[in-house]
């Protein structure tokens, strides 16, 4: 099989995926008034979404194993219906469960998806693939950004996630097709149990590989450390252009979706340079310093400048915030021991993922300590360039 149709269901799968876990973040004004709830809480629900993700990634291996790749993630995809109608419930505690089983439904993009990537992707164009497929994160946050407000002014916040959730049923039809062809090799043997997943051997393995190979502890820190500054971006940037520059909730929602938009093609255009131009340690290292400058400004911003500039700001975020993990993600797969590549993508992604669960709670709760999000941002900022750190450190050891 070529490589042309796989990525293309790994990429509506991701894009799938992406769409439920913006879910609260582009409907969280209405959801804040229905609840009564504060800001913080969308860090909450952003923090659960990752450690749902994470949770999958620490213990389901085995999973994609047994069943397969393409199976796994229809799983996923099943999973993250559960939890999208369970945002609609009139209780914190659904809404709390519900971000945890959507970032359960993310989980398998990551590691089943990156394996059939992996196996089937020229190592030639293997950059510009692995962004193509990342590229699903910001375009499923275009889909969010715009249709979910508009759907929310027509149908009602909750009307909105119920015609959302039947996104995910037709994504796992579609790829059906694929699915023996991709998930021959699966271990039909292997007997699963509570013990294959909850044993220590299982829920450490992913973080075990990335000391098996050199450079992956590294790059999977970079990863930690930048996602601290994206992680903000798409958590509260509906929220902070609804609530504090006083934009309607669908100009806020296009202002999320200017970022996403820009952030396709910024994918896999550091896709091709990292390829051909630059290695992807410098186009990391590049991305990090404008991340951190884009929040910068951005937490100088207020209600007195003209939304263009906001926009305008939005759309260098689309790069210089959003589109850095195919290189990411590529440089992981590149070092990742032989026969170990959904253990590695696993583990390089949980370091990622520690950065949005602790960044969105951080960030909510400095907000409301200091009365605004402007200084949330500028700490943001600040923890950004701390990956820096790990980029510098692998420089050294390349010079020794």
């Amino acid at each position: 099989m070529t490589w042309v149709p796989p990525l293309l269901a790994v990429l509506l799968l991701q894009t799938t995926a992406t769409i439920l876990s913006r879910i609260a973040a582009t409907l969280a004004p209405p959801m804040l008034a229905a609840h009564g709830w504060s800001a913080e809480m969308i860090g909450w629900l952003a923090s659960l979404n990752t450690a749902g993700s994470v949770a999958f990634l620490l213990a389901g291996t085995p999973l994609v194993y047994r069943f397969g790749s393409i199976r796994s993630l229809q799983g996923g995809m099943a999973i993250g219906v559960l939890g999208a109608l369970m945002l609609t419930l009139p209780l914190d505690i659904a809404a709390l469960a519900g971000s945890f089983l959507m970032g359960l439904c993310y989980g398998p993009s990551v590691s089943a998806g990156g394996d059939i990537l992996q196996r089937l992707a020229p190592p030639q164009h293997r950059n510009l693939i692995f962004s193509i497929k990342q590229a699903g994160v910001p375009l499923g946050g275009v889909l969010a950004g715009l249709a979910l407000p508009f759907a929310a002014a027509h149908l009602g916040w909750r009307g909105a996630i119920l015609a959302t959730a039947l996104l995910p049923v037709a994504a796992l039809l579609a790829v059906q097709p694929l699915r023996e062809a991709l998930d021959a090799g699966r271990d039909r043997a292997l007997r699963l149990s509570a013990a294959s997943f909850l044993s220590r051997r299982n829920l450490i393995r992913p973080l075990a590989v990335l000391g098996q190979a050199p450079g992956l502890v590294a790059v999977g820190l970079t990863g930690c450390f930048m996602a601290v500054g994206q992680g903000a971006w798409f958590a509260f940037l509906v929220t902070y252009a609804a609530i504090e520059l006083h934009f309607p909730l669908p100009l806020a929602g296009a202002l999320f979706a200017t970022m996403q938009t820009v952030s396709i093609g910024g994918r896999m255009l550091l896709g091709v340079v990292s390829d051909r131009v630059l290695p992807g340690l410098v186009v990391l290292g590049l991305c990090c310093l404008a991340s951190a400058a884009t929040t910068a400004v951005l937490a100088m911003s207020g209600p007195d400048w003209p939304a263009w500039s906001l926009f305008l700001l939005a759309a260098i975020a689309g790069i210089a915030v959003s589109s850095w993990n195919g290189v990411q993600n590529a440089e992981m797969a590149r070092r990742a021991p032989p026969g170990m590549i959904a253990e590695t993508m696993a583990g390089g992604t949980i370091l990622i993922f520690l950065g949005y669960i602790i960044g969105p709670p951080v960030f909510g709760s400095v907000a409301l300590l200091a009365g605004g999000m402007a200084t949330a941002f500028k700490l943001n900022a600040l923890a950004t360039l701390l990956a820096l750190v790990p980029l510098g450190w692998m420089a050294l050891q390349a010079k020794r």
